[in-house]
């Protein structure tokens, strides 16, 4: 089985959770014995700033890969991305046309996004199936834009061959709006790339994307409640986002709190480095809000936080309870209950043995629940069920 991963919301090798997702995906399928590509629609690099991947096209970690464009910066003109768009389109058309894949696996967000795989599917005769990680349109303020995208979104969704759903919100979202066969595949890590580990240091970390405002302020403001009383806890924070200033704005917010010379702000990281950083962790945060957006997704670094043994402080929102008990494989809180963030953070913290036993389980946990060998057998049933 031939299966091409297309994409517009995600960069390959180096990325935030799209790309640990495609990645987890590509592995998966591979463990099950299918053929994997991995196509970029757009450039992820913005000129000028750091720049995570450099080669338009290689193979990783025995995963092919292509940018389509032919390359991975962004040009700077609104005219230049959008002729980059329509050769990224062409490209990817002719070259699905000599490799006549079996599935073709949708991850975009946009209508655009969607449209491009969907129609790449039906030119070769594949199966087109849609990855829904997060809510459709929910990247656009409410208002008329966004009800307009939604309904032409559904549109083509009724249109797709299979989608698979990350969450139970989103099973249940799609039961309700297409007819379209449904899979749900959690998050999914590959537990070897994550040797379990053991750090005494006191030292909490936070790995993803600065795009999720909710995340990063309410852990910030989490710290500086900590750090009032605990004069030795460091935070370091992984990732940028390159749509705004967050590297300049967050470090100003922490200097406000009093705590700009405990925190680290390391910025975009690539795939080994954030590896690396997360499993020498004293504690691992991921202050998840209660918002349509967090319960209808389902983190993937909360898969790679696990998968290190360390132990986790993360609110209980959307499916997180389904797969994790409080104080036995993570420390589960309330979402949006800042004191209770503190207090779960404080007792991680303080007790580093029994912490390190709920690091253990948490490891055993996403073991039997998200290891990518599992659902690869999963995956290749379900497409096959498409043909």
């Amino acid at each position: 089985m031939r299966v091409w991963i297309i994409g517009d919301n995600f960069g390959f090798p180096n990325g935030s959770g799209a790309t640990a997702r495609v990645h987890g995906f590509a592995r998966a399928l591979q463990s099950a014995g299918a053929e994997v590509r991995i196509v970029c629609v757009t450039p992820t690099e913005v000129a000028g700033r750091h720049s995570l991947n450099a080669d338009a096209a290689g193979n990783h970690d025995g995963i092919p890969f292509e940018y389509a464009c032919g390359t991975t910066t962004l040009p700077v003109g609104l005219l230049a991305r959008r002729l980059l768009r329509v050769r990224s389109a062409l490209r990817t058309w002719n070259s699905a046309r000599r490799a006549r894949p079996d599935v073709v696996v949708a991850t975009a967000q946009t209508l655009s996004g969607l449209l491009l795989p969907w129609l790449v599917a039906r030119a070769v005769g594949a199966a087109c199936v849609l990855d829904a990680c997060e809510l459709p349109s929910g990247f656009l303020a409410e208002g008329p834009r966004r009800e307009a995208h939604r309904r032409f979104y559904a549109r083509l969704a009724r249109r797709l061959d299979g989608i698979l759903v990350v969450s139970s919100f989103l099973e249940r979202y799609f039961a309700e709006h297409t007819r379209a066969p449904l899979l749900r595949v959690p998050i999914l890590v590959e537990m070897s790339r994550f040797p379990a580990r053991v750090s005494r240091e006191r030292k909490i970390v936070y790995a993803g994307n600065l795009a999720h405002p909710e995340e990063i302020t309410s852990l910030l403001h989490a710290f500086a409640a900590l750090a009032r009383d605990d004069t030795s806890a460091q935070l370091q924070v992984i990732g940028d986002d390159p749509s705004s200033n967050a590297l300049v704005r967050y470090p100003a917010l922490a200097a406000q709190l009093g705590i700009g010379d405990r925190v680290e702000f390391c910025g975009a990281v690539d795939r080994e480095t954030v590896t690396q950083r997360v499993g020498s962790a004293g504690v691992l945060a991921l202050p998840r809000p209660a918002t349509p957006w967090a319960e209808a997704g389902l983190s993937t670094k909360l898969a790679e936080y696990l998968a290190t043994a360390r132990p986790v402080v993360v609110t209980a929102v959307g499916d997180i309870p389904l797969y994790l008990e409080d104080r036995v494989s993570a420390f589960l809180v309330a979402p949006d209950d800042a004191d209770a963030f503190v207090a779960a953070l404080r007792d991680a913290l303080a007790d580093p043995a029994r912490a390190e036993a709920v690091g253990k389980r948490g490891r055993d946990a996403a073991e039997r629940h998200f290891e990518v060998a599992l659902h690869g057998p999963r995956l290749v049933a379900f497409f096959a069920s498409l043909r």
